[in-house]
């Protein structure tokens, strides 16, 4: 990873009256991008005021998963069409969620937010009763691989990721909107778009790090966009 962390305090000089306000900005910042209940572990509901992350694993394997067509309410804006992930159980290997925002006197920051063990041969990060909501989702190499018991073109509210809970993605009642169940599955180099995400059981974050990096200082991404690519509406 090339970002240069800042190390307050440091010998060669960090001024703690400049550093102060910046701090202040960037924990405002990382507020409104993460609720953290405590060290190595997300709770709650997370949304993204509006706009979305980009996020990459190496490899997400769930049990009880779905993936449905659904709308999510956007305050000020109105609906909005995204794809519903859901799963009872997961583990991931490694996870990276990212957003630039703008931040007076500074300018675009890049919030990162990292969790992981850095060895490709474990899924370190624990997940219960997930849901997510993005705009996209891509596998590379191996891709999605989906097991068990498989349905491709059943209802999004028919999807069953929780035992006993009807219509656990959320989506519409209604006809077009069609969804994917299965016992289990991976997607492997997982990235996309992120709107939000709400996690009903606690999420262990190993080696959790935040980090807020100037975009003029070599703040990056969790993974950079082409330079063809059409850009996504926030």
């Amino acid at each position: 990873m090339s970002r240069r962390e800042p190390r307050w305090g440091a010998a060669y000089g960090t001024s703690w009256r400049r550093a102060v306000p910046l701090m202040v900005l960037a924990f405002a910042a990382m507020a409104g991008l993460m609720t953290l209940v405590r060290q190595d572990v997300l709770a709650a509901a997370v949304t993204y005021q509006g706009s979305t992350a980009k996020f990459s694993s190496g490899r997400v394997s769930g049990q009880d998963i779905g993936f449905g067509m659904a709308q999510v309410n956007v305050a000020g804006v109105g609906t909005r069409n995204v794809l519903a992930a859901g799963f009872a159980t997961g583990s991931l290997d490694g996870l990276c969620v990212s957003q630039v925002q703008s931040l007076p006197l500074i300018g675009d920051v890049v919030i990162k937010l990292t969790s992981g063990d850095g060895d490709s041969s474990t899924r370190e990060i624990k997940a219960t009763n997930v849901q997510l909501d993005v705009t996209q989702l891509r596998g590379s190499g191996t891709g999605i691989n989906l097991d068990g018991r498989v349905q491709i073109g059943m209802a999004s509210q028919d999807v069953t990721t929780l035992a006993g809970v009807d219509n656990p993605l959320g989506a519409p009642t209604g006809t077009g909107w069609w969804g994917i169940d299965a016992t289990a599955g991976d997607i492997f180099s997982a990235k996309g778009y992120l709107y939000d995400a709400e996690i009903g059981g606690p999420m262990s974050l190993p080696g959790l790090r935040i980090s807020v990096t100037p975009k003029a200082a070599g703040g990056t991404e969790c993974w950079a966009t082409p330079a063809d690519a059409t850009p996504l509406p926030h």
